[in-house]
């Protein structure tokens, strides 16, 4: 029935994802909210040269500068402020159709991102199976009991799951990392360190959704 259910999803989302097959036909169409303060020559400024590796940088005003940190067919990497920055990558789906997969990542003391999916209209879609929802079991040792007191302690300050994640800009994967060091004291991560993997986690897409 799940299975089902998806296919149909994505029948429907093919009639409003067929247009767009390559990241510089959905950058130039973006909707402002993705990423504030961009006209038309700045976003097409952001989109030439893709084979240059130099940083490409724009101003916006009162938004202060964009740079464009990496670019290629299906992925763009923008560094939007001191603080934030934002990762937009076309993926496939089981139809041969495409939607945008957007990671927005803000970084004060620790960094932590959210994933947006959307049709190459730039219609939201709901995030729902596509992406699992974030889940410090990710980065937890496989072996632990987790049932114990002692990791029940160690797990007592962690008040918030700071999670940055990271779109592959070579295929369409993603990686996520457990950022909670510079979010802990070092008595309370010198407790917890012990029962985590130490490792990003990765997730593949399989053309319906992240696993």
């Amino acid at each position: 029935m799940k299975r089902t259910l998806s296919v149909i999803i994505f029948a429907i989302l093919a009639t409003y994802s067929a247009s767009a097959q390559n990241i510089g036909e959905v950058f130039l169409t973006m909707p402002e909210s993705i990423v504030f303060g961009l006209d038309a020559a700045a976003k097409e400024k952001l989109m030439l040269n893709p084979k240059d590796t130099a940083e490409v940088v724009v101003e916006r005003g009162e938004f202060g500068e964009v740079r464009r940190l990496a670019l290629s067919a299906d992925f763009v990497s923008l560094r939007t402020s001191e603080a934030g920055a934002t990762q937009i990558k076309l993926l496939p789906l089981v139809n041969d159709s495409k939607i945008i997969c957007v990671v927005k990542t803000v970084c004060a003391k620790v960094c932590d991102s959210r994933v947006q999916f959307y049709t190459t209209k730039w219609i939201p879609i709901p995030q729902g199976d596509l992406f699992p929802k974030k889940d410090k079991g990710w980065f937890i040792k496989p072996d632990v009991d987790r049932d114990s007191q002692d990791f029940q302690n160690a797990c007592a300050a962690l008040d918030m799951n700071p999670i940055s994640i990271r779109l592959s800009p070579d295929d369409t994967s993603l990686e996520a990392e457990y950022d909670i060091k510079d979010y802990l004291g070092t008595d309370d991560y010198n407790k917890i360190e012990p029962y985590l993997t130490g490792v990003p986690k990765k997730f593949v897409w399989d053309k319906s959704s992240y696993k």
